[in-house]
């Protein structure tokens, strides 16, 4: 067995012990994990794939997003506040921090004694970045930070904020900057406001508010104006940890199905008899495979240092529509048992919808794969317009 086998499996012993037990009973009372989220820090899940000297274990990515999975198979909330504090707060920090920031804060946040939140969307900004209005004014001491952000995953529990926000009036993704901002600093809070979800109602989504806020200059996350480029490398890699989200949500619902449609029968046989249910199954097992395929293809690409912002999406947008696809086909499988909450089937199916929505919507991402088309298109056609052109001389 190797190594990353080995590590997947004492995961999965973790979340069968930890995780899985409390998942049902803090969906129905929208509770934040905080032990299971220390417990994870301890194991060591949140520095899988960052460096030793600061916490980590000095893995790679592949084996981090396989972790992700199966934390999903038990609690995709709890797997989704993993991955917003992981990623997208500690990725910008490791990426583009300084060093006195990165020694400082990222040991507590890889050992889950802190807890970060990633703060982008504001009620007029979701997906159009060019429409952030939180603003950055600089001062002599540093920075100064006023507006608000809303549906922020850990915004009531966090210590540690990565902040997006406008340093200049250029157009488009361009004069945004990111910042990190600590608990304590004035001006700075939640609100309070605990959205009441759908689904992932185990992770924690709230308003963080920003008034006169200080941050200092060391606190800016690469440079100024240009935090638009750390966005397009930590937006790609939360959706790999999306799409291992939505992949691990479709493992445990087929498994499910398997086990019921084994035992269940109807008409004098089983229902694994059923030509229907077989349909139904089959197509389950073609998109995990092939989704499963789609993110390994990604995280390699990433691991290996390449450009994965395309794959990523593809990634993203396959597994996401097909969690939605077999979490509906398993409720219609169980019946009436499955739309009933003593099986986690419903649960699942009201977490899989977030992962066709959170870190870009599928319609982002298709726009994502076609401009992506596009460009490599371009570039063939400029090829060979050069290449005729050569050989016209």
């Amino acid at each position: 067995m190797s190594s990353i086998d080995d590590i997947l499996e004492n995961g999965a012993a973790l979340v069968a012990k930890v995780i899985a037990p409390i998942a049902a009973a803090a969906d129905e009372a929208e509770a934040f994990p905080l032990e299971a989220f220390r417990q994870m820090g301890t194991f060591g899940l949140y520095g899988t794939h960052y460096p030793a000297r600061y916490g980590g274990c000095g893995l790679d990515h592949t084996t981090y997003i396989g972790l992700i999975r199966e934390v999903a198979k038990a609690c995709a909330a709890t797997a989704m506040t993993a991955l917003s504090h992981a990623t997208l707060a500690c990725d910008p920090i490791f990426a583009s921090g300084n060093e006195e920031l990165k020694r400082r804060l990222l040991p507590p946040l890889i050992a889950g004694e802190k807890i970060g939140a990633f703060a982008m969307t504001e009620s007029e900004s979701g997906s159009d970045t060019s429409s952030i209005r939180t603003r950055a004014e600089e001062t002599h001491e540093g920075y100064v930070l006023n507006g608000a952000k809303l549906f922020i995953t850990n915004a009531n529990v966090a210590d540690v904020a990565v902040v997006v926000a406008r340093t200049s009036d250029a157009a488009g993704g361009l004069g945004l900057s990111l910042f990190v901002v600590e608990k304590g600093t004035p001006g700075f809070h939640a609100s309070g406001r605990r959205e009441r979800k759908l689904g992932m109602r185990a992770s924690d989504t709230g308003e963080l508010i920003f008034r006169d806020s200080p941050v200092p200059k060391q606190n800016l996350l690469g440079r100024k104006n240009r935090g638009f480029d750390i966005l397009q490398r930590t937006l790609p890699t939360a959706r790999l940890g999306m799409a291992a989200i939505a992949i691990g949500i479709s493992e445990r619902v087929r498994d499910l199905c398997v086990d019921h449609v084994l035992r269940r029968r109807q008409f004098g046989k089983p229902l694994c008899r059923f030509q229907l249910i077989q349909r139904m199954l089959a197509d389950m097992e073609v998109n995990i495979n092939a989704a499963d395929l789609l993110l390994k293809k990604a995280t390699r690409l990433r691991d290996d240092g390449k450009s994965f912002f395309k794959e990523a999406a593809e990634a993203k947008l396959f597994a996401s529509e097909a969690a939605a696809a077999a979490t509906r086909d398993a409720i219609q499988i169980h019946g009436a048992q499955g739309y009933c909450r003593d099986l986690p089937l419903e649960r699942f199916f009201r977490d899989a919808k977030l992962t066709e929505i959170g870190d870009g919507t599928s319609e982002i991402q298709r726009l994502i794969i076609a401009d992506e088309m596009i460009k490599a298109g371009t570039r063939r056609a400029q090829g060979r317009n050069g290449s005729s052109s050569a050989d016209s001389g």
